[in-house]
């Protein structure tokens, strides 16, 4: 068994970035500026790699699964709540649409998670 063995450490932030630029670049599509798609990426991997390296740390017998991105983890509420606050501070006239185009939402289902939000954040 080798010392550097994946499952006794996380992968480097910088696999978590090409993954979710990836990502990322695919769902904009050319649709959103270059420079805000980066600082998306960048907010997106700083989150989820600050993330598993506290789960990897705190679940001890979980560590093989935060050694390595899921992708579906892009999509979870939480980090969608960030992208959305973070393009209405940056954008506010065009965060509805670019929101849209990255969680690949139509109207009705964006109206859906702002509910969603909006509860989470008074409940």
């Amino acid at each position: 068994m080798s010392f550097w063995n994946t499952e006794n450490k996380i992968e480097p932030k910088q696999n978590f970035y090409s993954e979710i630029k990836q990502y990322f670049i695919g769902l904009a599509d050319n649709r959103i500026p270059t420079d805000l798609l980066e600082e998306i990426i960048l907010i997106v991997t700083d989150e989820i790699y600050n993330d598993y390296s506290r789960f990897w740390k705190q679940y001890p017998k979980s560590r093989k699964r935060y050694s390595k991105l899921k992708l579906e983890d892009i999509e979870h509420p939480f980090i969608r709540y960030r992208i959305t606050d973070f393009l209405k501070a940056k954008v506010r006239s065009e965060y509805r649409s670019y929101s849209k185009i990255l969680f690949q939402m139509n109207d009705d289902e964006f109206d859906d998670f702002e509910k969603q939000k909006e509860w989470y954040e008074t409940k």
